[in-house]
C-alpha cells in the first residue's frame, strides 16, 4: 500500500516506512489502568463525567518513525491523553506537536511517567519529525462525555 491509501484509511503513523510495535496488555491490568487514568482525565476536564471509549496497549515506536499531523474520531475521542511508558536511546527530543483552539502550536517534551491531556478530536496534533535513535513507548486512552 502506499502512503496516500493508508493515510486515505485513517492511518497517520509512518508504517510504510519504519515498523511501529504494539505491545498488548493483559485485559485484568488493562481494566486497573482503564479506571486510574479514567479519574486523572475527569480532573483535568474539570471534573466532567466522561466514558472511556478506548484504551490502546502500548505502542512502540523505532527510529525514523513519525506521526501525521491529524485530529481524531469526535464520537469517541473526545478528551485523550497520551501517557510516556519508556524510551531510550534517542538521540534528540520527540515532541509531541499539539495545536490549540487559537491555532497555536505546542511543541511537548515527554520523559517516561509524563502525561499529556489534549482533546484530540478538536485539535491537530502529531509528530511530523521523524524519532532520531532508539525507540518510545506510548499509551493511549480515549474517552467522551
Amino acid at each position: 500500500m502506499v502512503r496516500e491509501e493508508w493515510e486515505s484509511k485513517g492511518f497517520f503513523v509512518n508504517w510504510w516506512e519504519v515498523d511501529a510495535f504494539m505491545v498488548q496488555m493483559p485485559w485484568n491490568l488493562k481494566r486497573v489502568w482503564q479506571g486510574r487514568l479514567k479519574e486523572l482525565v475527569e480532573g483535568w476536564a474539570g471534573g466532567e463525567e466522561l466514558e472511556l471509549t478506548d484504551i490502546y496497549g502500548m505502542r512502540r515506536y523505532q527510529e525514523g518513525a513519525r506521526l501525521l499531523h491529524h485530529v481524531d474520531r469526535e464520537a469517541t475521542h473526545a478528551a485523550s491523553l497520551i501517557v510516556n511508558v519508556a524510551q531510550w536511546g534517542l538521540k534528540e527530543d520527540w515532541k509531541v506537536e499539539i495545536y490549540d483552539h487559537a491555532d497555536r502550536l505546542h511543541e511537548i517534551t515527554m520523559k517516561p511517567g509524563d502525561i499529556v491531556y489534549y482533546e484530540s478530536a478538536k485539535c491537530l496534533h502529531g509528530r511530523n519529525r521523524p524519532l532520531s535513535g532508539g525507540y518510545y513507548v506510548n499509551l493511549f486512552s480515549h474517552y467522551r462525555p
